[in-house]
């Protein structure tokens, strides 16, 4: 008993240490896809334009890979049918995610 309640916290703090991390590259990824859009088309920003978008693509990629891998951790975390195990896995990395993104972004602007 205490085994499987070790191993289910484990499982539990693995998945919310994703959720961090994917909330931190989501915020990324979205500054960074502002500063391509903001700067496409001028000619003097073309290489910050390229790194910029290479940024948001890395970020954007590692956010879901990140998001996919806490789903993954949750979802043998759960002991449920297969169906139900899913869509509460899918729920709790996405809300935890967007929780933790909007209290990453306050962090983050009371700090500039």
């Amino acid at each position: 008993m205490v085994e499987n309640t070790s191993l289910w916290f484990l499982k539990a703090t693995a998945a919310a240490v994703f959720m961090l991390v994917a909330a931190n590259c989501f915020l990324k990824y979205l500054w960074w896809t502002a500063c391509y859009s903001a700067w496409s088309g001028i000619p003097k920003l073309a290489q910050q334009w390229r790194a910029a978008g290479t940024h948001a693509s890395f970020n954007g990629w590692s956010f879901i890979a990140l998001e996919a891998a806490s789903i993954l951790v949750l979802c043998t975390a759960i002991r449920w049918r297969y169906a139900i195990r899913i869509l509460v896995s899918v729920a709790i990395t996405l809300s935890g995610t967007a929780i933790l993104a909007l209290a990453l972004s306050w962090i983050k602007q009371g700090t500039h």
